[in-house]
């Protein structure tokens, strides 16, 4: 348009931080972000009696400068309260890994994404938000298999990160992927996890499957094997859905959770999001009805 020329803004990423921490079965992970959700560092604790103190000083250690500290995202599905000195949001594992991903590839609707690690959580993309699916780790999987919920032969008592651990004898993920002696018995454990996607995918109308956590660094082969079984189980048409490893990787819990600390507390681009959702679901008055 005619007049004087606009002046371009933009966010200037190195005014202010946000912390993403992440709880895991035995440690934690600290990391400081950017306002363009760039990791700029990040430290491993053990999970010990001290580690409110030892969280504390990781913050004072990775607080920079004159740099605002906006607030901070706690990716966990554990209840243990973590007391930090600015405004905290939690979600859980599975949200901020999907959100990871969502970030790296784009929109990703209607995909259906797997947090595979000691334990399984779920959640889906509809509408260009992210819905919790508590109760797929609970999916029978096969007859038998004690799991806390008192159910039998539930996926999570069957094909959990831990319970292929215990049952394989490997001390830590890496030796398991990278053990060959433990890769058939790790197929065994990949079957009511095929028979629970095959289900779910179904029942979700799912486009397609990523998976994240630990699991996700399971080998090619492991992939290949697992869709050939999500492919068998699946009605005509519905074969070709894809199961995708991870592009975050083990990173993929601290991004999700950056990005959610800095939409919560800087963006708020997920409000704006359902704010629209909500517009396009709504049916206009007719007729003054």
């Amino acid at each position: 348009a005619q007049g004087r020329p606009g002046t371009l803004l933009s966010i200037n990423s190195k005014a202010g931080r946000v912390f993403s921490i992440e709880e895991g079965r035995k440690a934690f992970s600290v990391a400081v972000s950017d306002l363009h959700g760039r990791i700029l560092r990040y430290e491993r604790l053990p999970k010990g009696e001290s580690f409110q103190d030892d969280i504390q000083k990781l913050i004072r250690k990775m607080s920079a400068g004159d740099a605002v500290i906006y607030g901070a995202a706690i990716a966990s599905d554990y209840n243990t309260r973590i007391e930090l000195p600015f405004p905290s949001v939690r979600i859980s594992r599975a949200e901020a890994e999907a959100g990871a991903e969502v970030a790296r590839l784009g929109d990703l609707e209607s995909f259906l994404f797997i947090s595979w690690s000691d334990t399984i959580a779920a959640t889906i993309r509809k509408n260009g938000m992210m819905i919790p699916l508590p109760d797929l780790p609970h999916i029978r999987a096969q007859r038998d298999g004690d799991c806390s919920c008192g159910g039998k032969g539930c996926l999570e008592a069957v094909s959990s990160g831990q319970v292929i651990l215990s049952r394989t004898g490997a001390d830590s993920y890496r030796t398991l992927f990278g053990n060959r002696e433990y890769h058939e018995m790790i197929k065994v454990m990949l079957r009511p996890m095929a028979a629970a996607l095959s289900e779910a995918a179904q029942a979700l109308s799912a486009s397609s499957v990523i998976i994240t956590g630990r699991m996700a660094a399971m080998p090619d082969a492991m992939y290949a094997y697992l869709q050939t079984l999500v492919s068998s189980l699946l009605p005509p048409g519905r074969e070709n859905m894809i199961i995708y490893r991870s592009s975050a990787g083990e990173n993929g819990a601290r991004e999700g959770a950056a990005l959610k600390a800095l939409d919560t507390f800087f963006y708020n681009t997920e409000l704006l999001l359902r704010l629209k959702a909500i517009e396009n679901l709504s049916v206009p008055f007719q007729n003054g009805i």
